[in-house]
């Protein structure tokens, strides 16, 4: 047994103590190692600890071990754990030099060692695959080459195949096209038509920017177009639109929603074109799917029984992990159309890899590289601002951030401090829970909450979801002062009074959704609101099927949702936002964090925290190891 843990470790991978002493393994990884070690009889500390690592790697949101990179990558995971009282010093770690490593791998039966991506899944007795000097998990390996064999497939499919969608823009739709998306606005060059025409020409399209540069309102004109001419043609198009999680689903209805009550679209869209385009719901990827009650990683849908729908279109695709898009691109149909729609500076999924960033970067390539790969064209990265507008504080702080430039956003928020006409201020602090910190958060939230109980007491179920979902209050860690415990402790009281809540229940508390579950019709991220009526209590919830309501005792996996964590926040956005920075020390300061965080505001930012926190966040881009943008190459 470990001298600083209380983790076994079995003879066969002895050699991996130390790492389990420094706080680096943890039994998965190091029974995965002695697993592996047994059926294959061979006992080489180099393969038990390449095993072991990739396996850590998968746990930390990495698709794979890069082995030159591991001793950096360990460290900073493992620099600013907070509770390091039993870590030992990782530094001391003595690592294998990567060429006597790689060799020790490439000589072990355990291992399949490969040149290149497989064309299709390879799942064998190779527990471990090593390419270069990354090593794999067998089943994040064939995920990977999945992913990147049906991207490259769709990419290098010709166009021209006669369907709905690739015959749609012949004749009177491209009239309808050009009123709708002009090529031109204002005498520049209009980026929403350039998507549009991107989708059109290929069968795998990307549409990337950051948060009201008009993504979805481009593709919900671009559907109706294609939907009109198809109809004309005799083929109705069948379109799927989806999104990782049921709040990111129902934000992807309201754009369409609102794109179609816009004046062009009701002068030139007919009218059973526009009913056709509302009546086709967004939903959760794994609702597209179809899941199986007994089998979490697989579907009804899948190669051998595809998706029937021609354009398969999915929002917020920084969110999809790796292992999910392995999934869905089995299911979608070689002759139909995928469109990827996301912000690649947004978090990358809370699970495995980084896929949306991955294939951005591969796709721009041909930007940068005198060669471009096979996703050259396929990209348009959209850039106005239309959810705020281009000088707007919230705007400028946001794409500093994104930049990684820590003066302009530092200097930003010390500005606001003698502009209270800005829509976005600054409590600089290191305790958020001091009383002046506690005093500006209640003065944003408490006013909201006012009216949400006010809805609620009278069982107005959409007023009081709306107004549940006008200002969240968002963390990076779930405990502690920066963390969503104390927030919502604190929120309680200012709806409730000083004493807080007499029961779990009680009217007015927003809710949020933390699991898919069929039989309730509610998916992870959907948001919902206690609310009386009569003398019972309701808990309703706004879905990407309406609004729903259940009796409490229904209800397992929800949480108390005015504060929750900045990656629960995707998908979602909120008039007033509250972004608790998180300390300097944490292992979770990053610039993706805080640039989803803020960008989930539309109207009002309070940032608290300290100015060195918000520049070592922008100085901070997060990192996964992946081979993905290679295998894309």
């Amino acid at each position: 047994m470990s001298k600083l843990s209380r983790v076994r470790i079995p003879d066969q991978v002895a050699s991996l103590a130390p790492y389990v002493d420094a706080g680096v393994l943890g039994a998965a990884e190091v029974h995965l190692a002695a697993w592996t070690a047994r059926a294959s009889g061979v006992s080489d500390p180099h393969v038990a600890l390449a095993t072991a690592m990739a396996a850590w790697a998968a746990r930390h949101g990495h698709a794979c071990a890069v082995l030159a990179e591991l001793p950096e990558v360990v460290a900073r995971q493992q620099a600013n754990v907070f509770d390091n009282s039993l870590l030992g010093d990782v530094e001391l770690l003595s690592w294998p030099e990567p060429s006597a490593w790689i060799d020790a791998l490439h000589a072990a039966p355990v291992v399949r060692v490969v040149d290149g991506p497989d064309p299709a899944p390879v799942l064998d007795d190779h527990p471990i695959v090593v390419w270069g000097d990354s090593v794999y998990l067998q089943r994040h390996w064939a995920d990977e080459c999945a992913v990147a064999g049906a991207i490259r497939g769709l990419a290098s499919t010709p166009a021209t195949v006669s369907t709905a969608a690739a015959t749609a823009l012949s004749g009177g739709a491209s009239v309808l096209l050009n009123r709708l998306l002009p090529a031109e606005v204002d005498g520049i060059s209009n980026l929403q038509r350039q998507a549009a025409d991107v989708v059109v020409a290929n069968r795998v399209a990307l549409i990337a920017g950051g948060p009201g540069t008009g993504k979805t309102y481009t593709v919900a004109r671009l559907l109706a177009v294609l939907i009109e001419q198809s109809a004309a043609n005799g083929e109705p198009l069948r379109v799927a639109l989806a999104a990782p999680t049921g709040k990111a689903a129902a934000r992807m209805q309201e754009s369409i929603a609102a794109a179609l009550t816009q004046p062009d679209v009701i002068e030139h869209v007919a009218a059973p074109v526009r009913a056709a385009l509302a009546e086709v719901i967004p939903t959760t990827i794994h609702r597209l799917l179809g899941p199986l009650p007994t089998q979490r990683r697989r579907f009804r849908h899948d190669a051998a029984n595809s998706l029937p729908h021609d354009l398969v279109v999915i929002d917020e695709a920084s969110m999809v992990s790796l292992p999910l898009l392995a999934r869905l691109l089995e299911a979608v149909r070689p002759d139909s159309r995928l469109v990827l729609i996301g912000d690649p500076d947004q978090l990358e999924s809370v699970e495995l890899g980084a896929v949306l960033g991955d294939i951005v970067k591969a796709a721009s390539a041909g930007d940068e590289d005198e060669v471009a790969g096979p996703l050259a064209g396929h990209l348009v990265r959209l850039i106005r601002g239309h959810r705020f507008g281009g000088e707007s504080p919230i705007a400028i702080l946001a794409d500093a951030i994104r930049r990684g430039d820590a003066d302009a956003a530092v200097d930003l928020l010390a500005a606001t401090a003698d502009d209270d006409s800005s829509t976005v201020s600054f409590v600089k602090t290191v305790n958020p829970l001091d009383p002046s910190s506690i005093a500006a958060v209640e003065s944003v939230i408490e006013p909201i909450l006012a009216k949400v109980r006010e809805a609620a007491e009278a069982g107005n179920a959409a007023g009081a979801l709306g107004h549940v979902g006008q200002a969240r209050i968002l963390c990076a860690h779930r405990l502690g002062p920066h963390g969503v415990s104390s927030w919502n402790q604190l929120a309680e009281r200012w709806l409730c009074g000083n004493d807080g809540a007499d029961s779990i229940w009680y009217v007015g508390r927003p809710l949020l959704a933390t699991r898919n579950d069929q039989s309730l019709g509610l998916s992870n991220g959907d948001t919902g609101v206690v609310i009386r009526d009569g003398d019972q209590l309701v808990a309703v919830f706004d879905s990407a099927l309406g609004i729903i309501r259940f009796d409490p005792v229904q209800l397992e996996d929800v949480e108390t949702a005015y504060a929750m964590t900045v990656h629960k926040s995707q998908g979602s956005e909120y008039e007033a936002v509250v972004m608790i920075l998180p300390p300097v020390t944490s292992p979770l300061v990053g610039r993706e964090l805080i640039y989803t965080g803020v960008t989930r505001a539309k109207e009002e930012l309070l940032v608290v925290g300290s100015e060195s926190a918000m520049r070592l966040a922008a100085e901070t881009p997060a990192s996964r190891m992946t081979g993905l943008t290679k295998s894309l190459g």
